[in-house]
């Protein structure tokens, strides 16, 4: 879909246009008007001029020639007139041997007519009919309109430059509008980024009425799905702990079955139960009380998880290296699910040594290496399927790498599995980071 600044750009480029349109036309045909009116009034008063210059004569009426103007004159000036008494017509000697187009008016009217003239030219006739000494005469006065023409070409031109201006600084401005009434949608794709890294739990940012309902929508859907994932966490750790007495009291129970391979497999079923229950439980202390979707700070919350593992297996070595920002965009108990199950799985696996490392450069990459027996090359695939288990070997569960894949992929990432020069397994994760960027700090436990 065509973006929002581009469609109101579009209709207010439609509309300066429409407007500027409206205004070249309107300004043009009352500039022709006036120009009109402004000749058509000189080419009156010539004629009046003309009317009182005519005489009475022993021979009759006669035009007195001292009082025309020099321009009716000479030849081709582009003024001219023609006046008929009764039977004779007075042509001015600008007109020479050319011809003005003539048209009868009634007696005590005129009007003004744009025709081709004499000597090719386009000129404005003022045709009047009066009466004066007791005779009735007609008169034509006519002017050239090519200087008038090109004055109108000239404001013409003048017009549609000022227009333009305009028209660019009205866009400029609306330009400069749309940006300011789009600058809080702006602040709500940052507060949106906020809400989807664990850094605030609903949109603040003052909007436009249009926006308020849309707004409160996902706000509404925000608190809705932190509840719900918050519940669904909670009941997980809550059961977990529920469920620990009764599988006691069950492996109480199994311990008086008397046929020995019924007990034994009873036994290896509990504890797998008791493993789940466990993993439930230190996930909960893990992730402690704080809010659903927390951004991951891998200093303090590897931290956190590593001094978990040295207590679970004090056997192991762990050491950590951690050369990340401060916080990334992901979500803590995704991070702290996905590290956990990859370091339970190695202490397991591990002769004595585990080595978890986070880095970041285009993407955040989680390495855990161990220095136990490792898998065949021709296996490793198939431990991402739901259910599969490193070591049969050694107690444990089923769901761990699932999980690990599931949340990898929720992320876009991937998981590859490794063998180090030293033998053992390394388990590399990649994760991009898309979301922000963050301050950098290193840090070494």
């Amino acid at each position: 879909m065509t973006s929002l600044r581009k469609q109101l750009w579009r209709s207010g480029l439609m509309v300066v246009l429409f407007l500027s349109i409206v205004l070249w036309l309107g300004g043009r045909w009352v500039l022709q008007d006036a120009l009109t009116d402004l000749v058509g009034s000189r080419l009156e008063h010539d004629a009046e001029t003309l009317l009182a210059a005519i005489m009475k004569t022993d021979g009759g009426l006669v035009l007195d020639e001292q009082h025309i103007a020099g321009v009716y004159r000479r030849p081709g000036s582009g003024h001219y007139f023609v006046i008929r008494l009764g039977g004779r017509i007075i042509h001015s000697r600008s007109l020479w041997d050319q011809e003005l187009p003539w048209q009868e008016t009634a007696l005590g009217q005129s009007r003004l007519e744009e025709l081709a003239g004499p000597y090719g030219q386009s000129v404005l006739v003022w045709y009047g009919s009066y009466r004066k000494l007791g005779q009735t005469l007609s008169l034509a006065v006519a002017e050239d309109i090519a200087p008038l023409q090109a004055a109108r070409h000239r404001l013409d031109a003048v017009f549609i430059l000022v227009t333009a201006l305009a028209a660019t600084g009205m866009l400029l401005l609306q330009r400069r509008g749309i940006r300011r009434a789009l600058q809080p949608l702006l602040a709500v794709d940052r507060q949106l980024d906020e809400l989807a890294e664990g850094r605030r739990e609903r949109i603040d940012q003052p909007v436009p009425e249009e926006v308020q309902p849309l707004i409160g929508a996902v706000n509404r859907l925000a608190h809705s799905l932190l509840q719900r994932v918050q519940r669904s966490r909670n009941s997980l750790g809550d059961m977990a702990h529920a469920l620990k007495t009764p599988l006691n009291l069950l492996v109480q129970d199994i311990a008086q079955v008397e046929d020995r391979k019924v007990r034994e497999e009873l036994h290896c079923h509990a504890n797998r139960i008791g493993d789940l229950i466990e993993r439930e439980l230190r996930r909960a202390r893990i992730a402690g009380t704080g809010p659903t979707g927390e951004r991951w700070e891998p200093e303090r919350d590897l931290a956190d998880l590593v001094t978990v593992m040295r207590r679970l297996y004090p056997r192991v070595t762990l050491r950590s290296t951690v050369a990340a920002p401060t916080s990334l965009p992901f979500d803590r108990e995704d991070m702290l699910e996905l590290v956990g199950n990859l370091l339970d799985n190695a202490c397991k696996w591990a002769a004595g040594r585990v080595a978890l490392e986070v880095h970041v450069n285009s993407v955040v990459e989680i390495v855990i290496e161990d220095d136990g027996p490792g898998i065949p090359a021709g296996e490793r695939e198939a431990l991402l399927g739901r259910g599969s288990r490193l070591d049969e070997r050694v107690d444990g569960h089923g769901l761990g790498l699932a999980i690990v894949q599931e949340i990898v992929d929720s992320y876009g990432g991937q998981i590859l599995f490794e063998e180090p020069d030293g033998g053992g397994l390394r388990v590399r994760v990649r994760l991009p980071l898309s979301l922000s960027r963050v301050g950098h700090r290193s840090a070494g436990g």
